[in-house]
């Protein structure tokens, strides 16, 4: 799991990504709301931490303009601002979760958990299109018309899982790259092309109806086969 920290206080942000690392979390962090907002907008983070003091750009109006855009990542407000008002406003602007400074680490930790918990339950653990079905508890890629299936695991699993999430929309491959393998990573970039090419081997046996096509200088896209 991804997430970004938006926090203008270095300090701060680099005790949540330390907490949020110990936890197996890879985590990003921006100082200032237009890089947050810039970051938050990519779809590649599965939730962010957004303090609303911030330089450049409020975290209300970062809050805003992400959900204005149709970006629905998870955010949880981080906020010396304590006045019921505050929150009746970030949660107004569509925040999940409010957590006022000062804050126990451990807090955080529960609150972040409590919020992808939600989402998982709102999105359930079966994605789907055409006769495609992955089962994201079990690991298990199956054709839904013939009841065919196999495991799956790793960065297959991570990528049919964003491709899934974003079906009928062009993922830009860098936007891939980050996502699945992180912006410090020092993968190859071909690495997308590989996976892809290992799915749809498997989509092929499995005799899936749905193909993952390669948009040229640009990236791909998840869509039901014309066949």
């Amino acid at each position: 799991m991804r997430i970004l920290v938006i926090e203008d206080s270095i300090r701060l942000a680099d005790t949540i990504t330390d907490a949020l690392e110990a936890e197996s979390y890879l985590v990003d962090s921006v100082y200032d709301g237009q890089s947050g907002y810039d970051n938050a907008a990519s779809d590649i983070y599965d939730i962010v931490i957004l303090d609303l003091m911030l330089p450049k750009m409020n975290g209300y109006e970062v809050l805003s303009r992400l959900r204005k855009n149709g970006h629905n990542v998870p955010v949880i407000i981080l906020s010396a601002k304590t006045e019921l008002e505050d929150k009746i406003l970030g949660f107004t602007k569509g925040a999940d979760d409010y957590v006022t400074k000062p804050f126990e680490i451990q807090e955080l930790l529960l609150r972040i958990q409590a919020v992808c918990r939600r989402n998982l339950n709102q999105n359930s653990s079966l994605l789907q299109a055409g006769n495609l079905l992955l089962d994201l508890d079990s690991c298990e890629l199956k054709n839904s018309d013939t009841g065919k299936s196999m495991n799956i695991s790793g960065k297959e699993l991570q990528l049919l899982e964003f491709f899934l999430l974003n079906q009928n929309q062009v993922l830009k491959k860098e936007q891939i790259t980050v996502k699945i393998w992180g912006f410090d990573s020092d993968a190859e970039y071909n690495n997308v092309e590989v996976y892809v090419s290992f799915l749809r081997r498997k989509f092929k046996h499995l005799k899936i109806n749905v193909n993952i096509r390669a948009i040229r200088g640009i990236g791909y896209i998840l869509e039901e086969s014309d066949d």
